[in-house]
């Protein structure tokens, strides 16, 4: 058998941290380093993004173009592209990871209160998702699995 291939796989992991007073996130330490095992030291350029303004997706510059691409390719008249887009640019923005390893909440993000919480950062592959922690475990516990969706994760395998 094959050895766990990361560049493959992409992020997985789901360490907490805590987003600062001004929005910032402090990169964890194993994503840091899958980023500059995938794309180098000096890389720096990230797109962060929502869907809903109640999580952050963090998107490596060349995963966010990728995912774009995607949604172009898709009808202009389709109304589930036009509403993505919409969110996506009402909560969306570039980033600059600074020398820290920190990056800036995009100003409706952290509007939405995402600024000065501890987070949950998750690896979903090509992006990270930043979710508050006091979001994330009211989630869980308001919406627990049904045995109908028990079944249906059986059926892939899970």
């Amino acid at each position: 058998m094959g050895g766990w291939d990361d560049l493959q796989v992409g992020f997985i992991g789901n360490p907490k941290t805590k987003l600062d007073d001004r929005g910032r996130l402090k990169m964890p330490a194993e994503f840091k380093a899958f980023i500059e095992k995938k794309y180098g030291k000096d890389f720096t350029s990230f797109y962060i993004t929502s869907r809903e303004g109640k999580d952050a997706e963090i998107y490596p510059m060349p995963e966010w173009q990728q995912h774009l691409a995607k949604i172009f390719a898709m009808p202009k008249s389709l109304p589930a592209r036009k509403k993505l887009l919409e969110r996506y640019n009402l909560f969306g923005d570039r980033a600059e990871m600074d020398p820290q390893g920190r990056l800036l909440m995009p100003e409706e993000l952290r509007s939405a209160g995402l600024v000065n919480v501890e987070v949950k950062v998750s690896g979903e592959g090509s992006f990270l998702r930043v979710t508050s922690l006091l979001v994330l475990r009211e989630s869980v516990s308001a919406n627990p699995l049904t045995p109908q969706e028990e079944d249906s994760l059986a059926g892939y395998g899970v």
